[in-house]
């Protein structure tokens, strides 16, 4: 749809599951995960919807991002032992493993030099966008949101996250040099599910609300 809201259209019929899209940054592109071909892998489509291709061919393959110049995939590659980062041509291939220990929720950095990733328990780490250890691994408060993980400033100084007190959530950041977090919302209600800036980072989008259930008896079951 349009930056407005108008103008929808639909681009994945009868396919199974399709989810967490993204555009690469010249809007050729959306990149995907997606079950249809029976486990979660990545996928890429024209931004029209249009001349599908599978790029990850793993048992567990989703959460992906984009690099700044559209040429590299990074997404999670999970096994039965753990979940680890790799990442994958925009044309397909050989993937490259980028870590060994559990890793989630990929992003790379403005300048495609650096990623932002989950890490362990409750923590962010960055690592080069090549592999390899973290270069910087950051303590989060508490209860810190992993989905959908942290997200760069647009000028690459910082990371935000979110965290939930008490079913009331807030943006934090986090500064590459080091120091502490600051918070930069002060909401007094509602959750946040998730969060994006624009590309140069004047804009902030949300999704806020409340999450509700119901308690059901019954009765006479067999």
């Amino acid at each position: 749809m349009g930056p407005a809201g108008g103008d929808g259209r639909q681009l994945t019929v009868n396919a199974k599951a399709n989810l967490l899209p993204s555009v690469s940054p010249d809007g050729r592109y959306i990149i995907f995960t997606s079950n249809r071909s029976g486990s979660a892998n990545i996928w890429r489509m024209d931004i029209d919807g249009g001349n599908l291709k599978q790029l990850t061919n793993g048992n567990l393959d989703y959460s992906s991002s984009l690099s700044p110049d559209g040429k590299w995939v990074v997404y999670v590659h999970e096994s039965a032992s753990t979940s680890t980062l790799w990442k994958v041509s925009i044309d397909g291939g050989d993937p490259v493993q980028l870590t060994d220990k559990d890793a989630g929720n990929p992003v790379f950095s403005p300048d495609g030099e650096l990623i932002a990733c989950s890490y362990g328990n409750g923590k962010v780490a960055v690592i080069p966008s090549e592999g390899g250890q973290p270069t910087k691994i950051f303590d989060i408060p508490t209860p810190f949101i992993v989905e959908p993980g942290a997200r760069w400033s647009s000028d690459g100084s910082a990371l935000t996250f979110h965290v939930n007190r008490g079913g009331i959530s807030n943006l934090w950041s986090q500064p590459l040099d080091g120091g502490p977090p600051k918070q930069v919302t002060d909401f007094k209600s509602d959750e946040i599910f998730s969060f994006a800036w624009s590309r140069d980072g004047k804009q902030l989008a949300l999704a806020r609300g409340v999450e509700t259930g119901d308690v059901v008896l019954i009765s006479n079951s067999r």
